[in-house]
């Protein structure tokens, strides 16, 4: 069997990673199908619009709080898309270059990392679930949801290659993502108990499917280096791909005192409830030589858990008001670290490797704690349709310091417009667009992914080339949703 090159991999994994992702979220759904018949950083929890919140009751509370079930009548099966259209853009300066054996000044080398990558995805966000009262239940509620709550995919735009260096075509962000994705593909059960006085409590547990597979360039010492100063080609390209599952949870509390005003809170925990490690293989090519045998990996990083608070209120017989709040724990996300398969990430605070080797590569992240607010109106233009709409801002998780092209974030303000419409008393259609504005981030020299001052070959595995630039980005979506109750 003929197996592609890296190089050709750089710019086709696209196909393969969407159909593991597909592959992977079609077996978590028939797994659980005997039993059940489930914002900043890579949080991308936007299910519903506006009606995905801890405090209205419907099948997307299965994720943002399970207590809110509590809430629901009847067995409501829904389903929902966002058709996202992601537009980014990095521009690397001279200032950037962190070479170890070019000639910073050859005008080659300075043209094959410097200058603008960019970046037009089209992708699309799905959540299946259903929930149900177990056939008029006054006490109990249950749920089940397949869904993708924090994830990323990226693939960069191709660009004139620099004379005889291949290796540019991939744009100057190609040191840190050509192409990309990392998924955490829940599958979540959910149960919520009705108390006295409009009180509910829930809680759920959800094997997470995760899926990491990303193609970057990559020399051994770390340096953005295309030749050596014998004029051999030293440029390599390196390809992980692992999957792995984790257990996750969440509880919450939902509190209806009457029929016009809710109020929802929820924990939802890390998955893993800590570091994640999941295996697979890493493939790696450096300069013109032949690719080497797979290796046996572990990859290894840390995601967030999160607290939210919503209320709903009505307060005339047309119009209503719906607002959130979320903290999401982002400080705990130090590293992303590939090891040899079983091994654990023993690197210094520095970044000295201290396992002897059995650390591959080690990213350095140091995220900050994020914060998100969202506030909006409804309308009820007839009995059968409801406008609405609403304003958010949510904090950057990731610093100056250690933002690149596969982790683009920055303070965001989302708007989105919407309309609900009852077709009938079962069958509900909903529709809006969101637009997510990301403000424009210039890392002005603070960038640490070279590791600064430090010559020791033992730092080699924590440093990267320089990410200093500019990074703008913008996303706009579509979410189409249907909702069944019977």
């Amino acid at each position: 069997m003929i197996r592609p090159s890296l190089r050709s991999l750089a710019r086709r994994p696209s196909l393969p990673l969407r159909a593991a992702a597909l592959a992977a979220l079609t077996c978590a759904a028939l797994v659980a199908a005997p039993r059940d018949a489930e914002a900043s950083g890579y949080l991308t929890a936007r299910f519903g619009s506006d009606y995905g919140t801890p405090a209205v009751p419907n099948t997307y509370s299965i994720y943002f709080n399970p207590a809110a079930l509590g809430g629901t009548k009847g067995t409501t099966l829904t389903g929902d898309v966002s058709v996202l259209l992601r537009w980014a853009s990095y521009s690397r300066p001279y200032e950037a270059l962190s070479p170890q054996t070019s000639d910073v000044f050859s005008q080659d080398y300075q043209a094959a990392n410097t200058g603008r990558g960019n970046l037009l995805n089209l992708l699309a966000l799905p959540y299946l679930g259903v929930n149900t009262d177990f056939g008029g239940s006054k006490y109990l509620r249950g749920g089940f949801a397949v869904y993708v709550p924090f994830g990323g995919l990226a693939t960069w735009d191709r660009r004139d290659p620099v004379a005889n260096t291949p290796g540019t075509r991939d744009g100057v962000q190609r040191w840190h993502n050509i192409s990309g994705q990392i998924l955490a593909i829940y599958n979540t059960f959910a149960f919520a108990v009705v108390l006295p006085k409009g009180l509910s409590i829930g809680a759920s547990v959800s094997p997470v499917i995760h899926h990491v597979a990303t193609v970057r360039a990559r020399n051994v010492d770390g340096s953005d280096d295309t030749f050596n100063r014998g004029g051999s080609l030293v440029e390599g390209r390196s390809y992980l791909d692992a999957t792995g599952v984790n257990l996750a949870a969440s509880a919450g509390l939902y509190y209806e005192p009457n029929e016009d005003l809710r109020f929802g809170l929820s924990y939802i925990s890390q998955p893993g409830f800590g570091d994640t490690k999941i295996n697979g293989t890493l493939r790696a090519q450096s300069g013109a030589q032949t690719e080497t045998n797979p290796e046996k990996i572990s990859f290894i990083q840390t995601y967030p858990d999160v607290i939210r608070f919503g209320t709903q209120a009505r307060i005339s017989e047309k119009w209503g008001i719906k607002g959130d709040f979320e903290f999401v724990r982002w400080n705990v996300f130090k590293r992303q670290c590939v090891v040899k398969e079983g091994e654990n990430c023993d690197v210094a605070d520095d970044g000295r490797d201290l396992s002897g080797g059995r650390v591959i590569l080690n990213v350095p992240r140091n995220w900050d704690n994020a914060i998100g607010l969202r506030v909006g109106p409804d309308y009820r233009l007839t009995e059968s349709t409801e406008l609405f709409g609403s304003l958010g801002i949510t904090t950057p998780a990731v610093p100056k310091e250690t933002i690149d092209a596969s982790t683009i974030d920055a303070f965001r303000v989302y708007a989105t417009i919407g309309a609900r419409v009852a077709l009938t008393k079962q069958l509900v259609l909903g529709a809006s667009y969101n637009h997510i504005y990301f403000a424009d981030v210039d890392t002005k020299g603070r960038s640490i992914q070279n590791i600064p001052g430090q010559t020791s070959g033992d730092y080699n595995v924590s440093r990267s080339p320089s990410a200093d630039g500019t990074y703008k980005s913008q996303i706009g979506f579509a979410n189409l949703n249907v909702a069944y109750t019977f």
